[in-house]
């Protein structure tokens, strides 16, 4: 399985961070194309929340579970039962077993208030992948890279959290987990990123295959090994099914509502714990231009996104020295998912993220993250990774 907790340790060392999926509301390709579309919280129509399932023959005799009052035979819907776990408005989810998986384009319940959803596959994207990094090697002999698209959703109370608790892996013809490790993907799946309740991440995974793997191809998924830590399995194969809906702005039962909602007021200093402060100076603006006018090699933001920068300033009072990366400075908008901050790249006037500050310190600089025009913005910062988020208005 994807070794997210592994890569999780990884992700710690990266200090004051702002690193979600950013993109626009395109549509998403059709079946056979790149997948190379931007990563986005989406917009769509939800599915139905009963869909039929045909059984796939994939094991003799082997149907899910059937709740009262589902159909038997050739087809099997197993409809996971309400959750008081998790928000208001969440997608119903199925659980898919091995023998009789969920469908392309039916949302999966994982468990821990996750849904994965697969919306199309490119079984052999070898050239895909070699053409996105000249630094990718080939599969092995005999193999292929095949390119899943999933949307990862999270509709759970406790927020946020990283999408790096579930684990999505893949099994092939042979019934055995598959290699994940294809080099540089393109629109890869953002595991790093913080989902509040009702976010939808959308990105693509690539799994070495060979010719035999790619017609059985399935994902299975877990959201929460604490749990009962059954794998929930989805077929792969080309797909035109709208990608899942998300919950715009902050869910009324989710547990971070009261923060979000009366968040620390513009010009007004928040602890964040182990020494450090943060104020935000300045309202939220657009600052698209002034980025890509600050250096020739930084990209313009996505599709129907602008780069929003935030000044700020932060102190630091906790006695001899510590590191700015010791700080998390976040933020998220109406899409319930963390804006992408690494998007801005060279910033004017950017905050320094590793300076040393010792006792009764300050930085100040601008922070930039890539959010959807129009949208608020609020900060979520914390003194170090294990404390709980501040959160800060920007307007």
């Amino acid at each position: 399985m994807i070794a997210v907790a592994l890569a999780a340790l990884v992700a710690i060392g990266v200090g004051i961070v702002v690193v979600v999926s950013g993109g626009d509301d395109t549509a998403e390709p059709s079946p056979g194309s790149s997948l190379d579309s931007s990563l986005t919280t989406v917009t769509a129509a939800p599915l139905p929340t009963t869909v039929s399932v045909p059984a796939t023959g994939d094991g003799p005799g082997t149907t899910a579970a059937q709740p009262a009052g589902t159909s038997s035979g050739s087809e099997t819907t197993v409809i996971a039962p309400p959750n008081e776990n998790e928000v208001a408005g969440a997608p119903a989810g199925r659980r898919g077993t091995i023998g009789s998986p969920v469908a392309v384009g039916g949302i999966a319940d994982i468990g821990g208030g996750w849904r994965l959803q697969v919306l199309d596959t490119i079984g052999d994207a070898t050239a895909i992948v070699a053409t996105e990094n000249q630094f990718n090697e080939p599969p092995p002999a005999g193999s292929q890279f095949t390119i899943v698209r999933v949307a990862l959703g999270y509709f759970g109370k406790e927020e946020p959290l990283s999408a790096f608790q579930p684990t999505i892996s893949a099994v092939g013809a042979d019934h055995t987990e598959l290699d994940n490790y294809c080099g540089v993907i393109p629109d890869e799946l953002p595991i790093f990123r913080d989902v509040f309740a009702g976010g939808v991440l959308v990105g693509n995974l690539c799994f070495v295959t060979t010719p035999a793997d790619a017609p059985v191809l399935k994902l299975y998924g877990v959201g929460d090994y604490f749990g009962d830590g059954t794998e929930v399995f989805l077929a792969t194969g080309p797909g035109t099914a709208q990608q899942m809906q998300p919950l715009l702005g902050p869910r009324p039962d989710g547990s971070a509502i009261d923060e979000r909602t009366n968040a620390i007021s513009l010009g007004s200093t928040a602890a964040l714990g182990a020494g450090w402060s943060l104020t935000v100076t300045g309202a939220a603006r657009d600052i698209t231009a002034a980025v890509l006018a600050e250096n020739s090699f930084n990209e313009p933001p996505p599709a129907g996104m602008v780069f929003v920068g935030v000044d700020v300033v932060v102190s630091y009072a906790g006695g001899g020295s510590a590191n700015a990366a010791e700080v998390s400075a976040r933020a998220v908008a109406d899409g319930n998912v963390e804006l992408d901050g690494y998007a801005c790249g060279v910033v004017p006037g950017g905050l320094e993220l590793f300076a040393d500050v010792f006792d009764g310190g300050t930085l100040s600089g601008t922070l930039c993250f890539a959010a959807p025009a129009g949208q608020p913005l609020t900060l979520y910062a914390a003194g170090s990774f294990e404390l709980p988020p501040v959160f800060l208005a920007t307007a």
